[in-house]
This record gives structure tokens, sequence and C-alpha cells, in this order.
């Protein structure tokens, strides 16, 4: 019993010599990482919130639609007023 508490302590003294030899970055190189990452971030919000939307209105300027087929014709009924679900009832009582 005495050997696996010896063995333990060694591996724990290996560990912990392991971490005091393992080079850290430097602060400068942490910094130029974490902007880095915040500016790829930024780039990427930007893209996802005004690309797409100016993508959109130059395919709506062209004729273009973004709502996709299926769907035309129930914006088309709510658009002229047409409201009118419950005439697809499912068994189980639920409005289709």
């Amino acid at each position: 019993m005495a050997s696996a508490d010896s063995n333990n302590n060694s591996f724990k003294k290996l560990e912990e010599i392991k971490k005091s030899q393992a080079p850290q970055p430097s602060p400068q190189t942490e910094r130029n990482v974490m902007g880095t990452a915040r500016n790829v971030g930024f780039i990427g919000n930007v893209l996802e919130l005004y690309l797409s939307k100016a993508l959109g209105m130059i395919s709506a300027l062209f004729g273009g639609s973004d709502i996709p087929a299926d769907q035309s014709g129930n914006v088309k009924d709510l658009r002229n007023g047409n409201f009118d679900n419950d005439s697809t009832i499912e068994p189980s009582g639920r409005a289709n």
C-alpha cells in the first residue's frame, strides 16, 4: 500500500515539474491572439448582419424573392386579409 502512495506522489511531482517547465506565451502574444480573434469575430458579425441584407436588397431589385416558393402563397393570402386556416383541421384537433 505504501508503494502506491509513493507512486501517486511521484506522479504529482512529475506533473508539477512539467507544469513549471511548460513555456507560457508572453502577454504580448496573448494580447495579439485575443485581438485578432475579436477582429475576426467583428468582421464576421458585420458580414452576417449587413452583407446578407444588402444581397437580399439587390436580389429584390432585380426581381428575386427572399421568400421560398412554398410559403409565398401563404404570405399573399395574409396580405390580402385571408386569415382563415380552420379549413385544414387535422384529426388531432390542431390546425395545420
